[in-house]
Order: structure tokens, then sequence, then C-alpha cells
């Protein structure tokens, strides 16, 4: 059974979308998946789970729906995608502090005008020294001044970018990746 690493987006933030690790251990596991691992408050799950990740990523959404009432953003990727990810970060030396690299993995491919989009942010802040790097269904932050000011967030993201995402810092991909390396270990 393939090992999925499930991001869910705005979980426990801010008092906001409250969402217990162990209701969601159980809802994966109502789901039939196995080998579930939880990672912080945040909405992070490492599974094994038969199917596709955008089948996963369905069948978490309309659980999570189903348990709360409102949607959830779900995005799900396989150990061999966050390889990826960490082997491609072009912001690798500026990673040794977690925190000030982000990475934000959307449901889909970004649309055509995202570049645009992302600098027009860019430019409307010019005292933040905040740098992106695009690729295709996730996008890289170098966030030198905090995360915590950063206009690359929330919908207005969503709206640059054409599609739903949900970031996680660089120590957190990193971990989850740790996790999802479950032969390896």
């Amino acid at each position: 059974m393939p090992t999925y690493v499930i991001l869910l987006r705005a979980v426990n933030l801010a008092g906001h979308g409250k969402l217990p690790m162990a209701d969601f251990r159980k809802l994966l596991a109502e789901l039939g998946f196995q080998k579930i691992e939880t990672y912080i408050q945040s909405g992070n799950a490492v599974v094994d789970a038969k199917g596709t990740p955008a089948a996963v990523a369905k069948a978490v959404a309309v659980a999570l729906e189903k348990l709360t009432g409102a949607p959830a953003g779900v995005v799900v990727r396989t150990q061999e995608q966050l390889d990826r990810v960490i082997r491609e970060n072009p912001f690798a030396a500026e990673a040794a502090d977690g925190t000030k690299v982000h990475v934000g993995f959307l449901a889909g491919p970004a649309g055509p005008e995202s570049r645009a989009a992302l600098d027009r942010i860019v430019a409307q802040y010019p005292k933040r020294r905040d740098r992106y790097h695009l690729v295709t269904e996730h996008v890289y932050f170098h966030l030198p001044d905090g995360a915590a000011e950063t206009k690359f967030s929330g919908r207005s993201l969503d709206k640059a970018l054409g599609v739903m995402g949900t970031g996680r810092n660089w120590n957190t991909v990193l971990k989850l990746h740790e996790m999802s390396r479950r032969g390896a270990r």
C-alpha cells in the first residue's frame, strides 16, 4: 500500500478550524487507512492507503466535511513528491532556519497568470524581502522577515495562484518527509 502525506488547510490556527488530532486519526482509520501518524496540531498526517493521491484527498475532504460541517482543504503528496520538493529547494542555503523557508502545496497546477500575480504581491510590499519560486504544484517561499506578516498567505495566495493550497515551514516539510520514509527508518 502506498504511503501518503495528508496536509489540511487552516486547521487549529488562531482558534479556528478546531480538529483534535485524535479525531483526525479516528477519521483516517474509519476510511481504512493504516499506519496512521499525525504531526503537530496543524493537520498533518502520514498514512498508508489504497488509491491515488486524488482519491485519498477526496475521501478525506468528504469525511472531514461530514465531521465538521464545513468544506475542508486537503492536499496529498507521496514520499517521492516530497523527495523532489526537498531536492529542488531553490532556497536551500536559507533553510538552516526552517522557519524562514516555506512550501505552499497546491491542490492542482498553478494558473497561467500566477507568476505575474505573485510578482504584484512582491511589488506591493517593497519593505518586505519575501521571495518565491513557483514549480507547477508547489511554491517555495523565502521569508527572511518572518511569516507572521507575509502577504503570501490564505485566500489572497489562492487567488494569485488560481488554486487552493496550504503551506508548511521547512522544518515541518523535513519532518513529514522523514515520517513518510517508513521503510528507511
